[in-house]
């Protein structure tokens, strides 16, 4: 009978993770579930506990949004366990990409049914991420998003993603990749893992979890009116159609700029002043619990 380790992020979308948690430890008991439950105590805690379950336990599954996610797998790297998520996630991006549902029912029985799938994982700096890098506008986007107590969901990326405008001005910046040097001011550079960032914008609409690459997404300095005209065209991915957009794939890319950088991974602010950013991809790094109906 396989054994299942929940590492729970109580402050997972503004404190909804803890009642999550509840219901989760009730339902576990009504299916007769072998499990632990444990509460995150602190930033970087998930990443503590799931080091220490990896011999415990056979899935280690986060019960959070991307960020407690990504500390789990930052735990797990290069360990052969199974890994999950029930998502309660602010934007809960990643589920996209592996096609689990935000009902925490549904979400538990794909978990329980242990389909897992190989998928790859990316590494800024020495932090590893799952589903994407923002660099520029979108970081900033970001660091305002956490200021915002009282909304939850896409609400929140949108008040922030208005406010940030207002004072934004795009950086002139160095990428390198793919035998490629563009240098240029640049409103944002996503780089992709998975398909969407902010609460479901698809910034990189095509990205694959586990085709060895990963996908960019460049936008040119536009003015403001143009990026609040074509918002909604992000949320589809026919962004990409847009003269001021540059997609690409590549297995690696370095950024610089010599006034700095705002950079989030999977939506956790890293830095506002990063001179160089190296990004690349691991292949195939870890076994994630998916729904069968993924491609």
């Amino acid at each position: 009978m396989p054994n299942y380790k929940f590492i729970v992020n109580p402050a997972a979308s503004r404190g909804k993770g803890r009642s999550m948690g509840k219901w989760l430890e009730e339902e576990c008991k009504n299916r007769n579930l072998d499990f632990d439950l444990q509460y995150t105590k602190c930033p970087g805690n998930a990443s503590e506990i799931a080091a220490k379950s990896t011999k415990d336990f056979e899935y280690i599954i986060a019960v959070g949004g991307d960020g407690t996610l990504q500390e789990v797998i930052n735990g797990l790297i290069e360990i052969d366990t199974r890994v999950g998520i029930i998502p309660v996630g602010t934007g809960n991006d990643f589920v996209r990409a592996v096609n689990i549902p935000i009902q925490p029912k549904d979400a538990l029985n794909i978990v329980i049914k242990g389909n897992t799938k190989p998928i790859d994982v990316g590494k800024v700096g020495d932090r590893i991420f799952h589903n994407g890098v923002g660099i520029g506008f979108d970081a900033w986007v970001v660091n305002e998003s956490l200021k915002i107590k009282k909304l939850r969901g896409r609400v929140v990326y949108l008040y922030a993603i208005i406010k940030t405008l207002k004072a934004y001005k795009a950086p002139l910046m160095e990428l390198k990749y793919n035998d490629k040097l563009m240098v240029q001011k640049l409103f944002m550079v996503t780089v992709g893992n998975g398909i969407s960032l902010g609460g479901g914008i698809k910034l990189t609409p095509f990205a694959q979890i586990d085709d060895g690459l990963l996908d960019l997404n460049i936008i040119q300095d536009v003015n403001k009116f143009k990026i609040l005209q074509n918002l909604v065209k992000a949320y589809s991915g026919e962004h990409v159609n847009l003269p001021e957009v540059t997609i690409d794939k590549c297995k690696s890319i370095v950024v610089k700029s010599d006034k700095g950088l705002a950079v989030h991974a999977d939506g956790e602010l890293i830095s506002c002043n990063l001179k160089e950013i190296n990004i690349h991809i691991i292949p195939k790094a870890i076994k994630f619990v998916v729904s069968k109906t993924i491609n």
